[in-house]
């Protein structure tokens, strides 16, 4: 007889596995942010019905963008879109970096949120329509259709 010893697969149950932020962040806001976003989008993709292993992936990069952009919106809020001139011989300030990584943060946010259906718009068009039960109420023996 064989012993064939069953070994569980990690995201067996259908949902992906938490990436390890410590080997892609290395600074602690941001490894916190990371696990905080990535236990909200794998909560909203189940209350969606959409939540799968195959996009565990997808919500990954989902998780590195919102990082990305938190990381980004912060400088911009500390220092300004607008960057002051750095000698005195400028005399106009400069674009901030961040303003322009933080856009494309939220651009691909936008789109990522819409692929998994998370975006309020997309969310309808990728859950099931949940129908409740009719209830039937003492009212709807007075109220019945009358036919001509």
């Amino acid at each position: 007889m064989n012993n064939l010893a069953i070994t569980p697969i990690s995201g067996g149950d259908g949902v992906p596995p938490e990436p390890d932020w410590r080997t892609i962040f290395g600074d602690d806001d941001d490894l916190a942010i990371a696990q905080e976003q990535w236990g909200i989008i794998i909560r909203d993709m189940r209350e969606a019905g959409t939540l799968s292993v195959a996009n565990g992936h997808y919500a990954k990069r989902l998780v590195e963008f919102r990082v990305q952009y938190e990381r980004s919106s912060r400088h911009v809020a500390e220092k300004g879109a607008i960057l002051a001139p750095t000698s005195k011989k400028a005399k106009v300030g400069q674009w901030n970096p961040h303003w322009s990584v933080m856009r494309q943060a939220d651009e691909n946010i936008r789109v990522a949120e819409a692929e998994l259906g998370l975006s309020p718009v997309r969310r309808g068009k990728a859950t099931k329509v949940q129908h409740g039960k009719k209830t039937s109420r003492a009212a709807d023996a007075f109220l019945r259709p009358v036919s001509k």
